[in-house]
């Protein structure tokens, strides 16, 4: 195939030949990777034959699988009849431009036949709030086993409450295999929860049975599991109610319908039962999960998700989960984003949207390849944001998209016309600019150091041990750490934050917190374990042995009991409120 023609049809499934690396510089596709792709989406090793058929399949389509109408917007042609079949079922017939309420409708003019979403401008606005960022696994009360739950997670929020705050953000809860990868972000499912997140005691089964205890250091998963896992198993037996038909596939393909059906139904129970949840709502799922499985027709083959080379990861990244094919979603009318969706929606105050671009484009690795060959494909991201304000909607739930990282410049516009707050990192910031008054503000996320790793440096050490830097790079970046600490300490003295010629890391971070309190940032997140000066990370990107298993050193009694922790952020309650007074929901 020629490369007019392989461009042609690259063109013709939303492939971009040209993309800008985290450097700016602009970067063209190999032919190869570009015909490995095309391959996976096509379906077809011959590309001549897959351009053909792409031509005649755009030739004769008449409408688009999805058309999105927003807010009280109107589609067809005055004059033309139509036929509209709303959500409810309800069937209108008529003639000219065509309104319909919120929400997901089929549209049928002249013999063809659209998906209608009808979505509002924007997601609602959240309440300008504070508090904390804490991993559900990694918290724990004397009650705790050996991991933490949704009791420990309402003691956390009750606890912040007491000091003004309102809110306690997580990692994904979403069911793993926990004799696999345990990280968060790649779940069998996003239609269903991780069951160890159990609170057994509230259970209606539950008559006083002692759980085993599991001594361990960090999270063991598989031993969680296994110990926790007799108990529910014991519970389940005394379970006679009904769940969905979904419900009883998901448990089917786990290998035990019963305990399955039944640790999945006390989940939603308790998940409803919770106040104002921060969720996150992962990129993608295991290719060997659940949702692969049932949803398989939505999912593309043969290639993975990842990231092309960057400042940090100079090699790339590939994540090891499949895409979603745009074209088999489309035709299905996202059926399976809508429901992996709404599933969070039911359940949060605030969603946010890890690696928000995802929305936009994606970055395709054919299978066998190195990430650096990969491309990216764009998504229909009218479609994809309809859906997260429809659903939205429905539960007055805020949205926030994970826009750091290699971000597009349309990026951020196509979230702020859609009314998606942004992220405000100081560590990636690595100064002190204004937080914008549409975002998220915090120190660092789970996927940098601690303050304290990051004031001292750390990160640098672990990127020189993992290779990622040679001597001569760590050392450069030693002495552009030296230069971001002394710069930001430099603003926060002329801020009148901190004391000139502090050294204490803690005064420091009280400093920054103080800082990103009183800015215009709508919801101001605290990560509680950089309250004590903790230096090891939640996740070290690329090192599974040092990820998603730390427990905190300190349990909410003794978090509760430190002087430290509570001067700190009682600092911040008074920020907030002496910024946003009555406006900062307490």
């Amino acid at each position: 195939m020629k490369n007019d023609e392989l461009h042609e049809l690259a063109r013709l499934y939303s492939i971009q030949l040209t993309y800008e690396d985290a450097g700016g510089k602009k970067r063209a596709a190999s032919r190869e990777a570009l015909q490995a792709i095309l391959r996976a989406r096509t379906g077809n090793d011959e590309l001549d034959d897959a351009l053909r058929k792409r031509r005649e399949e755009c030739a004769r389509r008449a409408m688009e699988p999805v058309t999105v109408v927003w807010g009280r917007g109107r589609v067809g042609r005055e004059g033309e009849p139509y036929e509209l079949t709303l959500e409810s079922g309800e069937r209108v017939e008529g003639r000219g431009k065509v309104e319909a309420p919120v929400g997901y409708h089929t549209l049928k003019i002249g013999g063809n036949e659209t998906a209608l979403f009808v979505a509002p401008r924007r997601a609602p606005r959240p309440e300008k709030r504070w508090g904390l960022f804490a991993p559900l696994y990694a918290i724990h009360t004397r009650n705790t086993g050996a991991m933490g739950d949704l009791a420990d997670m309402r003691a956390y929020r009750d606890w912040i409450a007491e000091l003004g705050g309102s809110v306690v953000a997580t990692l994904p809860l979403l069911a793993i295999d926990p004799e696999g990868d345990p990280s968060p972000y790649s779940p069998i499912s996003r239609l269903f929860w991780n069951e160890l997140y159990l609170d057994v005691r509230q259970l209606p089964e539950y008559q006083g049975e002692q759980l085993e205890q599991v001594e361990a250091e960090s999270i063991d998963y598989k031993a969680v599991a296994k110990a926790k896992g007799a108990l529910l198993e014991k519970l389940s037996r005394r379970f006679d109610g009904d769940v969905s038909d979904e419900v009883k596939d998901y448990a089917r393909f786990r290998g035990d319908e019963r305990y399955h059906s039944y640790v999945q139904h006390r989940m939603s129970e308790q998940m409803r039962a919770q106040q104002d949840l921060y969720l996150d709502f992962p990129l993608g799922v295991s290719p060997n999960g659940y949702d692969v499985h049932r949803y398989k027709e939505h999912f593309a083959q043969g290639v993975s998700v990842g990231a092309p080379p960057d400042l940090f990861f100079t090699k790339g990244q590939n994540w090891g989960f499949p895409p979603l094919d745009p074209d088999a979603t489309r035709l299905r009318r996202h059926d399976y984003w809508r429901r992996c969706v709404r599933h969070h929606t039911r359940h949060a105050s605030t969603l946010r949207i890890d690696h928000v671009m995802g929305l936009h484009r994606l970055f395709w690795i054919p299978n066998g390849a190195e990430a650096k060959d990969g491309v990216y494909v764009r998504y229909p991201e009218d479609e994809l944001y309809a859906i997260l304000l429809i659903e939205a909607s429905r539960t007055n739930t805020a949205i926030v998209g994970e826009d750091l990282g290699t971000v597009p410049q349309y990026v951020p516009g196509a979230m702020k016309k859609r009314g998606l707050r942004r992220m405000y990192v100081v560590q990636y910031e690595q100064k002190l600019n204004h937080p914008p008054a549409e975002s998220v503000a915090s120190v660092n996320t789970h996927d940098m150091p601690t303050f304290a790793g990051f004031w001292n440096g750390d990160d640098i050490e672990d990127r020189l041990e993992q290779e990622l830097l040679d001597q001569k790079g760590a050392q450069e970046e030693r002495e552009k750490r030296a230069e971001i600490r002394g710069e930001i300490a430099a603003q926060l003295t002329a801020r009148g934050l901190l004391q000139e010629g502090t050294e204490n890391t803690l005064a420091v971070l009280q400093a920054v917190l103080e800082f990103v309190a009183g800015s215009d940032a709508e919801i101001v997140l605290v990560n509680l374990e950089d309250l004590w000066g903790e230096r090891e990370p939640q996740n070290v990107p690329g090192v599974p042995g040092r990820s998603w298993r730390h427990r905190f050193r300190l349990s909410l009694e003794q978090t509760r009991n430190d002087e430290t922790v509570t001067r700190i952020l009682r600092a911040v309650a008074g920020r907030r409120r002496k910024v946003h007074g009555d406006n900062e929901t307490e």
